[in-house]
């Protein structure tokens, strides 16, 4: 129930008038006018998912002032469903038309958090009205052009869902783009039957099948090509030897993005979806292109054809216009950073290449690895470098040999990816550096100290390396290391708790009243950051609850998807926090994107003020996840040592 008093002293009432000269159309009144009307209005609380007004009910009585909080503004339509027209937040109105049309309020208004308002009796209102049209015309003319707005773009979003072509590579599964029956044949098939089976369907593919049904392998018309016709194979042999395995899947209730994804991952032009592991269609990068209409597939192949390291910078550049399409299309932020992945794992694989051709082939294998946010393939654009190399280990005089060599290996690749636009690490976070560029024992004698020291300023060092991805070379010595990692983490308690404090450093920035706390001065004045306090306290707490639960993925979505119920950590929770993350991760693009246009440098500070309601409020539920989780990782991991942790 909604409490109230009324600011009758005048130190009250100067504090109600400071307000109102901020917020429209108060502040065009005389301040004789705001001091009267000041002194009958009353503050009203409201508790979060209060309904304040209700669509149907008798006409509210007063006009409603946000002090403090927000509100949601929704329309029941005939079905039943609600549909969000507008959130007001603090310094606007609402109950405009409720008390304006004097008969029932038109919508529902819903507390969308703790909220204080203040309200201005509808008699005192009217007088006001009566007295300066200007008012009056600015209440009628916002009111109902906003509402007007929002539901013209909430009724094009309805009526386009389906027929927008470029959407439909996010929102619906695989199984619902194949377009022909699956050709199947058995692995004991001779290679002219198999053939001959093709040639009648018409398709290019088809799938080899053990005999439980499951796929072992497919077959192309290219491989018919390659791998009979030019070299002359018998064709009564068994279609089993020419077949491409392992097949790549996808499930079919994965959306088409997941097959876009497994084609820039492994550089091929045909993923097999099933259902419950059965083979049920193909689709083909074709199918993709017509679906999209704009593709990455061709970004993707115009990288790999470069034959220079100025080739590829050119190429490169065409990445950062792929975001904005990506964006228009309807991509998630979580979407568009894991293409912008495949995208950098393509050019760094690229450049290896062109670093082997020129220096020889390596003396040992090796894995080139990379860290942070492109390990986790959350890179928004060009991110810095920040790699490492593990290599197989040798003894004795191979040892300086090996070690010259990725020296000058990794040097071309740093100059590469500088000359490609990556920007060096400002911490040496590089595979240039000798301490990231390590033999397989080596890094698992880092990682044992890491783990089994507890210290906080080599836990902090070691932070980007648990988020450590292979994108070229041997990924067998990377899995290596990770299984060796895993071993270590299921007993380390010291570890892990020392890694909690570090995660809970930077507090969402969240004051009284759950306003914004803003830099206060200097190049960034009123603004914050959204990626050390957003996504950060995210990233950190994903990462802490994988490692404690044993769980490979490196991406934080995937992580917070795997992750399991765990005490204060709830499904509700994990939830809030997948969503917090797309929106602070689409917030950020789109803060970059419009830097980018404005000509300026790419960043992660943002003005609230300059943010619509909508996007302030979804901000603060945003930070307000984060401390939950925050919470959540004190009540699981607080020990004895944290005192002494203390920066």
């Amino acid at each position: 129930m909604a409490s109230s008093h009324s600011p009758e002293n005048s130190v009250v009432t100067e504090s109600v008038v400071a307000f109102l000269k901020n917020v429209p159309p108060f502040q065009f009144l005389p301040v004789g006018e705001l001091q009267s009307l000041a002194r009958t209005m009353s503050l009203e609380y409201f508790p979060k998912n209060t309904v304040i007004l209700s669509a149907g009910a008798p006409a509210a009585r007063a006009l409603y002032v946000i002090h403090k909080g927000g509100v949601q503004l929704a329309l029941r339509t005939q079905v039943g469903k609600q549909l969000a027209l507008d959130m007001r937040s603090e310094g606007e109105i609402f109950g405009v038309l409720s008390f304006m049309g004097r008969d029932s309020a038109r919508l529902d208004v819903i507390a969308m958090e703790d909220t204080l308002c203040y309200t201005v009796p509808a008699a005192e209102m009217e007088d006001v009205l009566s007295r300066y049209t200007e008012v009056a015309d600015y209440l009628l003319r916002t009111s109902l052009f906003r509402y007007m707005d929002r539901s013209l773009k909430e009724l094009r979003a309805q009526t386009n869902l389906m027929g927008d072509s470029e959407r439909l590579l996010y929102s619906i599964p695989a199984r619902d783009v194949i377009q022909s029956p699956l050709l199947i044949c058995d692995q004991k098939m001779s290679i002219q039957e198999a053939a001959q089976m093709a040639t009648t369907s018409r398709t290019d593919c088809l799938c080899v099948v053990d005999e439980a049904g499951r796929a072992l392998g497919i077959v192309t018309d290219r491989d018919f090509t390659s791998k009979v016709v030019s070299k002359a194979l018998p064709l009564d042999r068994p279609i089993s030897g020419i077949m491409s395995a392992p097949v790549i899947t996808v499930d079919g209730s994965e959306r088409v993005f997941q097959v876009l994804l497994c084609m820039l991952r492994y550089n091929i032009h045909h993923v097999l979806v099933t259902e419950e592991g059965i083979p049920k269609g193909v689709l083909n990068s074709h199918d993709l292109m017509l679906l999209q209409g704009k593709s990455p597939l061709n970004l993707v192949r115009h990288i790999e054809e470069q034959q220079s390291v100025e080739g590829l910078a050119q190429a490169q550049q065409r990445v950062s216009g792929l975001l904005p399409l990506l964006l228009r299309e309807g991509a998630k932020a979580s979407h568009i950073t894991r293409v912008v992945a495949e995208m950098n794992d393509h050019v760094v694989a690229r450049i290896l290449e062109l670093a082997e051709n020129n220096l020889g082939p390596a003396p040992v294998s090796y894995c080139w690895v990379v860290l942070g946010s492109e390990g986790r393939r959350e890179q928004t654009f060009k991110t810095d470098q920040d790699n490492a190399i593990i290599y197989a280990d040798v003894d004795g005089a191979d040892y300086q040999v090996t070690e010259e060599y990725f020296a000058r290996l990794t040097k071309f690749v740093q100059d590469a990816l500088l000359q490609c636009g990556y920007p060096l690490c400002p911490g040496d976070f590089m595979a240039t550096n000798p301490r990231w560029r390590r033999s397989l024992s080596g890094w698992r004698e880092s990682f044992s100290t890491w783990i089994g020291n507890g210290d906080r300023r080599s836990t902090e060092d070691a932070l980007l390396f648990f988020d450590m991805r292979p994108v070229a070379g041997d990924a067998s010595l990377y899995e290596d290391l990770a299984a060796h990692n895993r071993d270590l983490l299921e007993g380390a308690s010291l570890f892990k708790s020392v890694l909690a404090k570090i995660s809970i450093n930077h507090k969402p920035p969240l004051g009284f009243f759950r306003t914004f706390v803003v830099e206060r001065g200097g190049e960034h004045k009123d603004e914050l950051d959204i990626k050390w306090y957003g996504t950060g306290p995210i990233v950190n707490a994903a990462r802490l609850y994988a490692l404690d639960q044993g769980i490979r993925d490196t991406n934080t979505l995937d992580r917070l998807a795997a992750l399991k119920p765990d005490g204060s950590l709830t499904e509700a929770l994990l939830r809030d926090l997948q969503e917090a993350f797309e929106f602070l991760t689409l917030l950020r693009v789109e803060i970059q994107l419009q830097r980018l246009r404005d000509g300026q440098p790419t960043g992660n500070y943002v003005r609230p003020g300059s943010l619509n309601h909508l996007q302030r409020s979804l901000l603060k539920e945003a930070f307000h996840a984060s401390a939950r989780a925050q919470s959540a990782i004190i009540d699981r991991f607080e020990s004895a040592v944290w005192p002494q942790l203390e920066p």
